[in-house]
This record gives structure tokens, sequence and C-alpha cells, in this order.
């Protein structure tokens, strides 16, 4: 018999195995470089450059006295010194060493030490990337069409004026980026990892019921895909819906943070969702990622996000007993806790002998999708979730709705 692993292990050229490896010249690689990645939040670039890893890649990003933001090598091309101990001077950051200067395009403007009249910094053009700001946060393109990328893509969540928005703290973790993406393709988790009191009233505990693990769909959507759980509603006709979303490459959202993080009772959700918990999800080599998180609130209470604060922390309330050796214990209590427990202890898609079941479609249907655009890319076509230039306008809406609705809506 045929495992849903063994049906899993290739789409065209691409294999499993190579999701987890993102350096330049592998398949996921290659593929994520046609799309634009969050590389940092705009308010906290100031006069200082920051050293960033993406892709394997490591790079500056910097600020130039002129407001300008830069993507370059982080090591200068005369001798190596690294830019991150750059000076942000006259149109660009200059490198401690020797005082080489570099606009945010990479081309040397100043040498210094140099004989007077000199021309050889104009044939010096250091490493750059295309970047952009869109909702607080910073893009880079890093793929082969640098002088033409193609459009940043409008996500809705960032560029709607109305409502509220707000950027968490920017998270790192150590190890694969798949391992976190695929969960949020995994609705079965939240009963059992993240369960709680089935009897203390609340939504959470009462839909994602370890002993009534709601049923779900998996859809493929325009964007990528999402997971639908379902419970019967509160008249025959109706249903409670919980929605969590995958938008390639590598984007989550959910949308039930005000629910779950408030405590809210079942009967909350007939007002439907107001927050958009949206991840970007950015690998920065193939043992290590970074996490951008923004919420779209667009409900009545101006103080949501103060509110939410307290519920943002990471560590779970149980006290590690002496003899308990475990690194991430304890992990209960805690839903980030608990999932970096999870997602870090499970080794990479590469080293995993794994034996999926039903409940596991959410996760299937996901890396087909992603080893399918691995493969359009390959053959030279426009993966999907790369907006086409006529598209550069158009609004991308990513579904989380939780709350009540008509039965069998997708």
């Amino acid at each position: 018999m045929t495992s849903p692993r063994d049906i899993m292990e290739r789409s065209g050229k691409a294999f499993l195995s190579d999701l987890c490896r993102v350096g330049l010249g592998t398949p996921a690689g290659d593929w994520f470089r046609r799309y634009w990645l969050a590389v940092g939040v705009a308010g906290e670039l100031r006069d200082i450059p920051r050293a960033v890893r993406v892709l394997g890649e490591e790079l500056v990003l910097f600020r130039d006295d002129r407001r300008r933001i830069g993507l370059l090598g982080l090591h200068c091309p005369h001798r190596g010194s690294s830019l991150e101990y750059g000076d942000i001077e006259n149109g660009g950051i200059r490198c401690p060493y020797h005082g080489w200067l570099f606009d945010v395009s990479g081309q040397c403007l100043e040498q210094p030490a140099e004989p007077e009249g000199s021309i050889f910094c104009r044939k010096v053009k250091h490493l750059s990337y295309p970047v952009a700001e869109l909702g607080g946060l910073i893009f880079a393109y890093m793929g082969p069409d640098q002088e033409s990328p193609p459009p940043l893509p409008q996500y809705k969540a960032l560029v709607d004026p109305n409502g509220q928005r707000s950027l968490e703290a920017t998270r790192q973790y150590d190890y694969n980026w798949f391992n976190f993406i695929e969960n949020g393709a995994d609705p079965a988790h939240f009963s059992i990892l993240h369960r709680a009191d089935p009897n203390d009233g609340t939504w959470r505990s009462w839909f994602f019921n370890f002993k009534d693990i709601p049923p779900f769909d998996a859809v493929e959507t325009s964007y990528g895909m999402k997971v639908i759980s379902r419970k019967p509603g509160p008249t025959a006709d109706t249903e409670y819906v919980d929605e969590k979303s995958f938008a390639l490459p590598s984007i989550l959202q959910i949308g039930d943070t005000e629910f779950t993080h408030f405590e809210k009772s079942k009967e909350a959700l007939a007002a439907g969702s107001h927050n958009a918990h949206f991840m970007f999800v950015t690998p920065s080599d193939d043992d290590h990622f970074t996490l951008f998180t923004v919420n779209h609130y667009t409900g009545p209470d101006p103080e949501f996000f103060q509110k939410l604060e307290p519920s943002r922390r990471i560590a779970p309330k149980l006290q590690k007993k002496e003899y308990d050796q475990r690194r991430y214990s304890p992990f209960r209590g805690s839903v980030r806790s608990e999932d970096i427990m999870s997602q870090s202890t499970q080794g990479t898609i590469a080293e995993r002998k794994e034996q999926l079941g039903t409940s596991d479609k959410g996760v299937i249907l996901l890396r087909k999708i992603i080893l399918g655009a691995i493969e359009t890319m390959q053959e030279g076509e426009i993966p999907k979730g790369v907006p086409l230039r006529e598209e550069s306008a158009k609004v991308i809406d990513i579904d989380s709705f939780t709350g009540i609705r008509a039965k069998g809506v997708f």
C-alpha cells in the first residue's frame, strides 16, 4: 500500500528534503528568491546598521542620512570588514576600516586612501538587493530580476487604511522554517498540544476539545491554502468556524486571537473576528528563521492592543522541577512554548521518518502546493503567490474568519 509520505516524496524536480535547504542554488532557495521577503521593521532601523542573515546570505540593513534604506552584503568588498560597524554619512554607509563609502544601490562613492583623481571607486559595485517598506515592515527581493523585480504584494493587513495596526517584537528561532509553517496547516494539534480545561467556559477549550476534536477541510486558494475547522452552530443551518491560512511563500494568518487570548465564550463568536494575526516567516538559513508578526484590528475597541499585550508573553506559568533536565521544560501553559518544543524537536523534513494519517491532510496539501510552486519556478514560469505586473495594485485578502456562519461555506 502506498503511504501519503511516498505520494508526497517527490513532485516533478523537487523532493520534500529540498524544502529545508534555502541557500543559493538549492531548489527551495532559488524559489524563495522569487518573492519579496520580510527582513526588518522600519521603526527599528535608525542610525546604526543591522546585520541580518537571509536565505544563508550575510547582509547589512541600514537607513542612510537621506532616509533611504539599503540592503548590502555584510562584508566590505575591499578587505572584508563588517559593514555592521559602518558609519552612516554622506549619502551612504562607510566601512570603518578604510572608509570606502557605498550608497543604497551598492555603488562605491568614495575611497579616501586612493590617489586624488582616481576613478577606481566607479568600478566597484557591492552586492545589493531592492528593498521596500509596507505596513511598517521592510521587504527585500533577492531574486534574479534585480533591475525590475515583481510587484510587492499588497497584503490587506498591511495596506488597509482602516482600523489599527500593531507590530509585535521580532522573534528568532533556531530550527528550520518549514517546521513552523507546517504547524499552521495542522489544526488537530490545537486540540491536543494546546488543550485546556474543557469546562472553563471559553470558546477555545470548547471548540478545540481534546475529546471532541473538530473536523476540518483543507482547501487550496488563490494565495495558497486554508484549513477550516467546524462544529455545529447555534441553529440547524449554521456552524462555528475557525480558519487558518497559509500564503506563499511562507506566511500564516489566523483570526481567533481576540477570542482565544481574551478567553471569550463561544457566544462571543456571533460578532465575528476583527483581528488578523499575520506572521511572515523568513528563513535565516537552513537551521534558523525570523518571525515578523503584524496584527490588524478593525473592531470597535480603541484599546484592543493594550489589552492583548499581556497575552503575548512566552514564559509558561509552571515552575520547572529541579530534576527536570529537558531543555524546553516546562512548556505547558503557553501556546508559544508548546509550539517551540514540538517544532524544534521534530528534526527537519529531510531527517524524519513519518507515518501520516487522515488528520495530516492539511500538511499533505501544503507540501503539494509548495513543491508545485518550486516546480513551476524550475520550469521558468512565475510561481504561485508572485503577483503579475498588471496586478501590482491588487489588494490580497487572506482568509482567517472565526465566528458563526451558514453551513458548508468554503
